[in-house]
């Protein structure tokens, strides 16, 4: 499945959106428009019949009709901007405003742990970094959603129906569905859609709050008042039902947008799991189950065309396909039966990852640590686990009083995740020997003894890792760098770049940490938005692909390397790609200019990478980081074929 293609298409579909929401807000306007107008010409119509004055106004009157164009198109406008600018911040408001509440990596819950081990199962599977996960804890049907307007700040979230209800293999199923909505660019169309639909519901709520506000008017009892007063029930009534009607015509366009990409979101999980029995059984399940996929949260409306199912089945709006329609075109000779039953029992191998019980860990005499793959954070979550258990059932204690002790527990607990997971990250950019001038750029920065003592040590323990266990090492660490506030992403961020530069010179794996860093702190925490597409062709980025393959040249040594990527970029461009020196300060250069290209450039960009790096028919640890640096950098799943990267053919 080409995933960068389903990515353009995406991209005209928002464009062909921005058409439809405009023309829905001019039709609104002018509704409006006419309500006032007719108003208007009524009461100057009687004011004349009963004071013989001049006769009424046409219907046609510019300086009302530019009145209410700059107040009603401004509201939906102001609307939308503001829900914009709020969805900004990625996928966990999308989750927040559902009710949902984060899973921590270090959980001891098996089911969620099974649901963390699939998340990261299905990561592999697509090539994309793994997503904070959240779980809305009240909604007992089965639904998922994918949510954020990047992949570096993308969120999945599930009911716990969901987790009750599906096998593993279901639960696959959907979390592979979810990840196709974020490589297909479903995922950021989605969250514009939200946004722009606020503006309309804008003017709804403005005709309610028109009528709700005659419950503090005193208004005479004389004609005058009464007339002033039926006015305000009309125009407050008008104005009601020509927001409805605005968010009806939105709810159209909303659905009629998110059917289309429910079919290839279903034929992307059957190619990640290879299982089509896991997604048809999960739609199956949702068919048989009384709740269906229901969603009771109050903003549950505003984000229905984001879930994995609609919560209505039977809705003539709906923004899903009728589940009959999925589940035959995974299995055609399905019969129509749907299915029940619940989840299956938590397996040896769910559970992996999960601390280790208290009583063990205070048999072991193990500290308080975090997650196991970082250094030294093998048990911070049972510990902290015990204590919280502690101390909900001292004899005698308030049971508020337990809850604040527990709360506070759970913050300890996060706060020392997130320094182990900095003081991980920052290790691999410390000498193991003589670390004196990164101890004293840690400590100007503001960092306290205990990490920078901690990053210290870890870059002692580690010894030489192989490109592979940094990487694992910086996937591990992301998801608790996640939870940093935007002034804690900007002071390490500064760090990073401090640190690269303590030895005066960029080697490869600090160029690949240098774009980590910038998609998931930066664009991941909302310190900057990603750049607007302004690059269509790919001979207009030449130099920049230029300045990229050159490091490839470089790295493998092989003066000919380059050769098949030259070949690729002449069939593609009619131009001979010219040949320059390898400088990693102007390639993060042309990284960041080339983000600003379409889906289609970015695939034509990776696939010129990989000929490089697959010249000699194998990608060695040097290439697959720097593979990982470019995807990273422009925001792109590089697909995997088994252990390595797949052709992007």
């Amino acid at each position: 499945m080409n995933f960068f293609l389903a990515q353009e298409h995406a991209r005209k579909a928002s464009r062909k959106l921005v058409l439809w929401f405009i023309l829905c807000v001019f039709a609104v306007i002018a509704l409006v428009y006419l309500v006032m107008a007719f108003a208007l010409k009524a009461a100057n119509s009687g004011s004349s019949a009963n004071q013989s004055l001049s006769p009424p106004p046409g219907w046609w009157q510019p300086e009302l009709f530019v009145f209410t164009f700059v107040v009603v198109g401004g509201l939906i406008l102001i609307g939308s901007l503001y829900k914009l600018a709020r969805l900004s911040g990625g996928g966990s408001v999308i989750a927040s405003d559902l009710g949902g509440r984060q899973v921590d990596p270090d959980t001891r819950e098996p089911r969620e742990r099974r649901l963390l081990n699939v998340v990261e199962e299905m990561s592999i599977a697509s090539g994309l970094p793994v997503p904070e996960v959240w779980i809305m804890d009240n909604e007992q049907g089965i639904n998922a959603f994918a949510a954020g307007t990047d992949p570096s700040n993308a969120v999945i979230g599930v009911t716990r129906g969901t987790l009750e209800k599906l096998t593993r293999s279901e639960l696959q199923g959907v979390i592979a569905h979810e990840y196709s909505h974020i490589l297909n660019g479903d995922m950021k169309l989605n969250m514009r859609l939200t946004g722009w639909i606020f503006g309309l519901v804008m003017v709804s709520l403005i005709g309610r709050l028109l009528l709700q506000s005659l419950r503090f008017m005193r208004g005479s009892r004389d004609s005058k008042g009464g007339g002033a007063i039926l006015a305000i029930v009309l125009l407050g009534a008008a104005v009601w039902i020509i927001g409805a009607i605005g968010i009806l015509f939105a709810r159209m366009i909303q659905a009629a947008i998110s059917r289309q990409r429910e079919f290839l979101a279903d034929a992307a999980a059957v190619q990640f799991t290879r299982l089509p029995d896991g997604i048809a059984g999960a739609l199956k399940k949702i068919g048989g189950y009384a709740e269906h996929g229901k969603i009771e949260a109050a903003k549950a409306t505003e984000a229905r065309h984001m879930f994995f199912a609609s919560s209505n089945l039977s809705s003539m709006m709906a923004t899903h396909p009728p589940l009959e329609e999925r589940i035959r075109a995974i299995e055609p000779n399905w019969k129509g039966e749907m299915l029940e039953g619940s989840s299956d029992p938590v397996s040896e191998e769910d559970l992996r990852g999960m601390a280790p019980e208290p009583e063990k860990q205070a048999q072991t005499g193990s500290g308080t640590a975090s997650p196991p793959t970082i250094p030294g954070t093998e048990a911070m979550g049972g510990a902290v686990g015990g204590a919280m258990g502690s101390a909900g059932s001292v004899p005698g204690m308030n049971p508020a009083t337990g809850i604040l002790a527990a709360a506070a527990i759970a913050e300890e607990e996060s706060n020392q995740g997130l320094i182990r997971a900095q003081a991980s990250l920052f290790a691999l950019l410390i000498p193991a020997e003589d670390s004196e001038t990164e101890r004293k750029i840690l400590a100007e920065q503001g960092y306290h003894d205990q990490l920078v003592d901690l990053a210290c040590d870890f870059a002692k323990q580690q010894g030489e890792l192989s490109s592979q266990a940094k990487l694992t090492r910086i996937d591990t660490a992301l998801p608790w760098l996640r939870r940093m506030s935007p002034d804690e992403a900007r002071v390490m961020v500064d760090t990073i770049q401090k640190l690269i530069k303590a030895d005066g010179e960029i080697d490869l794996f600090e160029f690949m940490l240098q774009q980590v860093s910038k998609r998931h702190l930066e664009i991941g925490l909302g310190l900057r938005q990603p750049p607007p597409i302004r690059h269509k062709r790919l001979a207009d980025l030449e130099t920049e692909v230029a300045q990229l393959l050159a490091i490839f040249a470089k790295v493998s040594g092989d003066p000919d390397a380059l050769k098949p990527a030259m070949a690729e970029y002449q069939k593609l461009t009619s131009r001979e790609l010219p040949v320059v020196e390898m400088d990693f300060t102007k390639a993060g250069n042309s990284l960041q200019k080339m983000d600003g290209s379409t889906p289609i450039i970015k695939r034509q960009i990776l696939r010129l990478c990989l000929l490089a790096a697959k010249q000699d028919d194998e990608i060695n640890d040097n290439e697959a980081e720097l593979l990982r640096a470019i995807a990273e950098a422009l925001g792109c799943a590089l697909p995997r074929n088994g252990n390595g990267f797949a052709d992007l053919d």
